[in-house]
Formats: structure tokens, C-alpha cells, sequence
């Protein structure tokens, strides 16, 4: 039965995902003619993220309000999940690292949309990425980043990455934060097993095996306050002390780690 459950949820993500994206192509030809091509993309693109979390059964748990356009959203970072749920939230893009365009499908869907990648194992793709976010956030998206640089088992929130916070530094222009977790139904396996992605499993077993569960929560507290500051890494410290307060762990971090010895966390220069 979850078998089978996962096909049909595949063929049905394939099926939205291609029909979203024919559109989103549609008013990108538009725009010659005039159309406002951001604003509409934005729209699609939040569609496309509800309809995705109908279809693998995701339920939303929001709290406070979701920032508008033009903003710029700091966030945790659990899974590939989490795009689907913010998409289904807000009017954005976001910055992803660059291994995302080898994903089947979806890498290619997502590079000709307009996301924005930065290849962190070059230090001077820094700079690039920060001149694309300041051209990118106006009244039509909002940006988000995830400064964690990875994603992790959820038991905490992993130490920020205060590089690409230079435009919202230098210009102090305010920053939102959202702080997300998930959790599944008693009978299913553990969140931290099943929806975050921070161990060795392919993409595409992961995706497979998630899509067997018949549903799930993804808790999403969006910050009350923007916050400001002048220099980049202060603002990090901030920012990640904001989501910290919103953040309701997927597991503890001594339940995890009794569980799995072996593992390491990251830890970053």
C-alpha cells in the first residue's frame, strides 16, 4: 500500500510540477508583449508549492505573519522539503547551492526559473551571488536564504554562514526569519528519519521513501520582528538567536545522538 501510495504521489508531483512550469515558460514569452513576468512567476511558483504539498500530504502549522515582497527571509534548513513549504507560503526565490541543478527534473525546472545557485567551494562566487540578491528583491519576490550552508537532523540550528548577509548589512536593510520543523503521525517513522535529509541517502531514495507516508506537519513560525544591523557577522548571531527562539526541535538532541553515536556534527571554520 505505501508503494503504491508513492507512485501515484510521484506521478501526480511529476504531472503538477511540468504543468506549473509550461505556465511559468508561457509568461516568460509573455513578457516580450509586456507582462509582468516576476510577479506572475512568483504567483505560479506559490501555487505550484501549495499544490505539491497536497499532493505528498503536507499540513502547514503557521505562526505570525509571512513577510510581502520585497523582503529578504533567513531561514533554517532541514530538506529539500522545505522549498515546497516556504514556496507555498511566500512570493519568493531562493538561493540554493549548486549541486541542485543535478537533480533530475526538478534541478533543471528550478535553473531555468530563476533560483538563484552559488557554488560555495568557490569563495568568489560570494560576491556574484550577493549582486543577484540585491538585483533580485523588489515588490514582485521576496529572497531567502538558508545560512546553515546545509541540511541537518534537526535537533538544533547549526552555526550561520554570515557571507551572503553583506547586502542586508551594508545597505541594513531589515531581515525576516522562519524557523521550520516537521512531524509525523505516531504510526510513521520519525521526522528526523524520514523528511530531514542529512545523511548519504540519494536524492531520489529519499524523495521515494518520503512519498510513502500517507502524511505529515511542517511547522513553519515565521519570526514577529525584522532585525538590522550594520555588520554581517553580528547580524548572523542575531539571526540565528531569532530562529532559535521560533524553532521547535524535530528531536532531541540527546534522544538523536543515543541513536545515532556514530554520527558527527558539522562544524564549520
Amino acid at each position: 500500500m505505501n508503494f503504491l501510495r508513492a507512485i501515484i504521489k510521484l506521478f501526480s508531483f511529476l504531472v503538477s510540477t511540468l504543468f506549473f512550469y509550461s505556465l511559468i515558460m508561457l509568461c516568460l514569452f509573455a513578457a516580450v508583449v509586456g507582462l509582468n513576468y516576476e510577479k506572475c512567476r512568483g504567483y505560479l511558483l506559490r501555487s505550484w508549492g501549495k499544490v505539491c504539498c497536497w499532493i505528498i500530504g503536507i499540513r502547514i502549522e503557521s505562526k505570525n505573519k509571512a513577510p510581502e515582497p520585497p523582503f529578504l527571509l533567513v531561514s533554517n534548513h532541514l530538506s529539500y522539503i522545505d522549498i515546497f513549504v516556504l514556496f507555498s507560503q511566500l512570493r519568493c526565490l531562493f538561493v540554493a547551492k549548486s549541486d541542485v541543478k543535478t537533480w533530475p527534473l526538478i534541478g533543471f525546472i528550478i535553473r531555468t526559473c530563476g533560483i538563484l545557485f552559488i557554488d560555495r567551494n568557490r569563495k568568489r562566487d560570494v560576491t556574484r551571488v550577493n549582486k543577484l540578491i540585491s538585483k533580485n528583491i523588489n515588490t514582485n519576490q521576496g529572497i531567502i536564504i538558508f545560512p546553515e550552508g546545509t541540511t541537518s537532523p534537526g535537533y538544533e540550528i547549526l552555526p550561520f554562514r554570515s557571507s551572503l548577509l553583506e547586502y542586508p548589512a551594508s545597505r541594513q536593510f531589515p531581515v525576516s526569519t522562519v524557523a521550520v520543523s516537521y512531524k509525523t503521525e505516531r504510526e510513521e517513522a520519525p521526522a528526523y528519519e524520514t523528511i530531514c535529509w542529512w545523511d548519504d541517502t540519494p536524492f531520489f531514495v529519499h524523495f521515494f521513501n518520503l512519498l510513502k507516508l500517507k502524511s505529515f506537519t511542517a511547522v513553519v513560525n515565521f519570526g514577529p520582528d525584522k532585525i538590522t544591523g550594520n555588520d554581517r557577522k553580528v547580524l548572523a548571531e542575531q539571526l540565528k538567536s531569532d530562529i532559535e527562539k521560533q524553532f521547535v526541535p524535530v528531536i532531541s538532541e540527546k534522544e538523536f545522538l543515543d541513536q545515532n553515536r556514530e554520527f558527527k556534527p558539522i562544524a564549520f571554520s
